[in-house]
């Protein structure tokens, strides 16, 4: 019963995995229909998702199928499991019709866009799309996830005490990790940052700068302003140099180099911003983000200018900087 009852526990471990991919999909279609016309980015995200979802069915499909048969070399030694499998059989014979399914997994899914047979060249993405014995569709493998399930809960039904008193015992061995710390990287916001750290040790542009934006408007939103000066108020009608500084500031803590501070003359109006890694960044109520060719064209004189050395000045920069820094996402 060993062997038996090793399996049950690995059809219910996997039975939980297809589950919750059926909710993503659920959920993801529907939202997509309440919401997809108001909102296009959700409809990127309902894509992007059935993407990564149709891969991972497509391996968790074929350890499926590795499973069952483990399971099924028990039915020499048991007439229940030599029932379930004649009983399931149509079921399963209905996944295996998709002959290509192991070949797509190692190929697209789970390896390296190799084949076994010919490691030394790149695979054509289009000779496994277009091979009718491949998978090309996430309701294709919505369909066959959702009939290992149903052969799932048949073997389940079938040993219902068993799979109880399997699951007991597995559950039993399981050491409490609740209280277990987080290792390494312990949050989103730290793992964007020591990604970009790397970034720019290797000359690439920062890649989740976009993520800053959303994060200074929300605590720009969030901030004390009565602990603020009144210079460092924002302004509906121009930029604010003292708020560039204390942008710079931020930036250089989160390991952004070579920022470069410019001030740009229209008319009466004097303007500031900052410039690094292809961004210009100012404070107009929000922090704002544009390339720095638009915003030096918008301008009739262009110039450098550095960040204060004043004491006084520096006190109210630093007194900001941590207001900031109180209602920054960790």
């Amino acid at each position: 019963m060993k062997k038996i009852y090793d399996s049950l526990i690995v059809f219910n471990l996997l039975k939980q995995k297809f589950e919750r991919d059926f909710y993503l999909i659920e959920s993801s279609v529907s939202l997509a229909k309440k919401y997809g016309r108001r909102c296009k980015d959700l409809d990127h995200f309902n894509e992007e998702l059935k993407r990564s979802l149709f891969l991972k069915q497509v391996i968790d499909v074929c350890a499926f199928l590795d499973e069952f048969r483990a399971f099924r070399s028990l039915a020499k030694d048991s007439e229940r499991v030599k029932e379930l499998c004649r009983i399931t059989k149509p079921a399963l014979e209905r996944i295996e019709e998709l002959k290509g399914l192991r070949s797509y997994r190692n190929a697209l899914a789970a390896h390296n866009f190799r084949e076994e047979k010919n490691k030394e060249e790149v695979i054509l993405l289009s000779d496994y799309t277009r091979n009718q014995e491949n998978p090309n569709s996430i309701a294709d493998m919505f369909f066959l996830s959702s009939l290992c399930v149903t052969i799932t809960e048949a073997i389940c039904a079938e040993f219902a005490s068993d799979l109880k008193q399997a699951l007991d015992s597995y559950r039993s061995r399981l050491q409490d990790d609740s209280g277990e710390p987080l290792r390494g990287i312990k949050t989103i916001r730290e793992a964007y940052d020591e990604v970009e750290k790397y970034r720019i040790k290797i000359n690439l542009k920062p890649k989740f700068t976009a993520y800053e934006y959303a994060e200074l408007n929300m605590a720009l939103r969030k901030l004390n302003w009565e602990a603020i000066p009144e210079k460092f108020q924002l302004s509906k009608n121009e930029t604010n140099k003292a708020w560039c500084e204390v942008l710079g500031m931020y930036f250089e803590m989160r390991g952004y180099q070579g920022i470069e501070y410019y001030q740009g003359v229209k008319g009466s109006h004097v303007n500031y911003w900052l410039e690094f890694y292809g961004h210009a960044m100012f404070v107009i109520d929000t922090l704002k983000s544009v390339e720095p060719s638009d915003l030096r064209e918008a301008h009739s004189v262009v110039s450098n200018w550095k960040p204060c050395v004043d004491e006084s000045s520096s006190q109210h920069l630093k007194l900001v900087y941590d207001e900031l820094m109180k209602v920054v996402t960790p």
